[in-house]
């Protein structure tokens, strides 16, 4: 048994493991990646955003060009090679990879292939090796979860891992779940060819963003899909011979069809079954997800945990941000009394993204809030691009003017919302937001045109006058 010692040993080589060894490494220390697969990155490169992002990247070249006809320009139906699409999908993936390797030998981390397991609070055993460290951080992340009341399993029945790896386009596909994950892969087998019908339990997709931003994409997905099914469950599924048969009770009304493939996208479980976490004195939650205070240390004081295998908001830039937390405490750096304001973003079409207090939050909690609205029919750069389905929002405190939280739908949302995650961090009002000058035309003129909105002064939009 090889014995090696280390400042910091990493378990895992995602967003939170990759970033918390390269900031470890910058801040000097000796760093031990562990990484059991073959590829560094994560669920997120692998099996997750980045796949699923290219592959939403090509359903837009596919419904841009059928939408193509009303500009004057012609195109003929797109036509599918699965083979080469899923050559350039994996050749991206392994570019990235590659990259993320080498980087990491730039900055002097160790990588190391193999599955970790701790046999104390100080030391974790790898393949052949044994490593003492002084602080170890746990980022071995999440997988999808099949629901145990489903009862059924096989080829026919995929999580967004087999989904992603693209082996073949089914001609009738359910999915289960429409959250992030289920509303962005069922508009991308719809634009390779498939009938998609997705079933959601609740009365609304994209359970967490406010209503009027799901708006857009709720109205888009039931032109695109075959069904968009609400507050409806799968009661059962059963394999019958190369289909799934799937019960389907919405609201009491039994119905059975017949599908070639089954995508279940209703959740996700820590990654901590081989770690020993339980028996080095490392708390789990029910769930079996580590517990960690505001600087992520766990209930061990020599080993810190970041990203999914923790809970909560599981988003990679969310991974990377408890990362800096974890490697500031190892280093003994202040520590931000509030956590670091998260966006989430929601890659449909169009994309939804916010940040901040939600209208929800604020409603139910009893914020006192005024929210504005400025409807991207307002926007010449929406206009002059045909996507006038979105929206700006801004929620403000009326006695301060400060903004507290903020609202996107529309085409590029995810690029537009960290002007405004700046803003509410900076304590920004209205008015200084309003005051910034943005380039014209452009979408980003929105969310300028929202703040003026506020006051009454928006030049593209009414609203009524404010003092101020």
């Amino acid at each position: 048994m090889e014995n090696l010692k280390t400042n910091v040993v990493v378990i895992g080589g995602g967003p939170g493991g990759y970033a918390s060894a390269s900031y470890a490494a910058s801040c000097g220390k000796k760093v031990i990646l562990i990484e059991k697969n073959e590829r560094l990155g994560g669920a997120c490169l692998n099996c997750g955003c980045i796949p699923s992002k290219a592959l939403l990247h090509v359903a837009e070249a596919v419904y841009g060009a059928r939408a193509a006809e009303k500009f004057g320009l012609g195109f003929s139906e797109p036509s599918l090679d699965l083979a080469k699409l899923t050559a350039w999908k994996s050749e991206m993936i392994e570019k990235l990879g590659r990259g993320m390797k080498d980087l990491g030998g730039r900055r002097g981390i160790e990588i190391i292939q193999g599955r970790a397991t701790f046999l104390d609070q100080r030391t974790v055993k790898v393949a052949d090796k044994r490593i003492t460290f002084e602080h170890a951080i746990i980022a071995t992340g999440s997988t999808p979860a099949l629901p145990k009341s489903l009862k059924i399993s096989g080829p026919l029945v995929m999580t967004s891992t087999e989904a992603l790896q693209l082996q073949e386009i089914p001609k009738r596909l359910l999915v289960i779940g429409a959250g992030y994950i289920g509303m962005e892969l069922g508009i991308v087998y719809a634009a390779l060819g498939s009938k998609v019908t997705v079933v959601e339990v609740l009365p609304r997709i994209l359970n967490g963003a406010d209503s009027d931003l799901i708006r857009y994409v709720e109205e888009m997905a039931k032109r695109r899909l075959e069904k968009l099914m609400l507050n409806t469950k799968i009661a059962g599924l059963e394999n019958c011979q190369n289909q799934v048969k799937a019960v389907i009770d919405a609201g009491g009304n039994i119905t059975e069809e017949l599908f070639d493939r089954v995508l279940v996208s209703t959740g996700r479980a820590p990654l901590t079954a081989e770690l020993r976490l339980e028996e080095i004195g490392v708390r789990l939650d029910e769930r079996g997800f580590v517990r960690t205070d505001s600087a992520k240390r766990t209930s061990v004081p020599s080993i810190y945990a970041v990203g999914d295998v923790t809970g909560g908001v599981m988003l990679a830039h969310k991974a990377s941000c408890d990362a800096r937390l974890a490697i500031d405490s190892i280093m003994g750096f202040p520590i931000p009394k509030s956590f670091p304001l998260i966006p989430a973003v929601v890659f449909t079409d169009p994309e939804v993204a916010w940040c901040g207090v939600t209208e929800n939050e604020a409603r139910s909690s009893g914020t006192p809030v005024q929210v504005i609205r400025f409807p991207w029919t307002a926007s010449g750069r929406a206009v002059t691009m045909d996507r006038t389905d979105g929206v700006t929002k801004l929620l403000i405190d009326p006695a301060t003017e400060k903004i507290i939280g903020a609202g996107i739908c529309g085409k590029g949302a995810g690029e537009l919302i960290t002007e405004t995650v700046l803003a509410i961090e900076g304590e920004m009002t209205a008015k200084e937001l309003g005051r910034r000058v943005h380039p014209h035309p452009t979408l980003s003129e929105t969310v300028a045109e929202c703040a003026e909105m506020f006051y009454g002064r928006s030049t593209s939009a009414f609203s009524r006058k404010r003092n101020g």
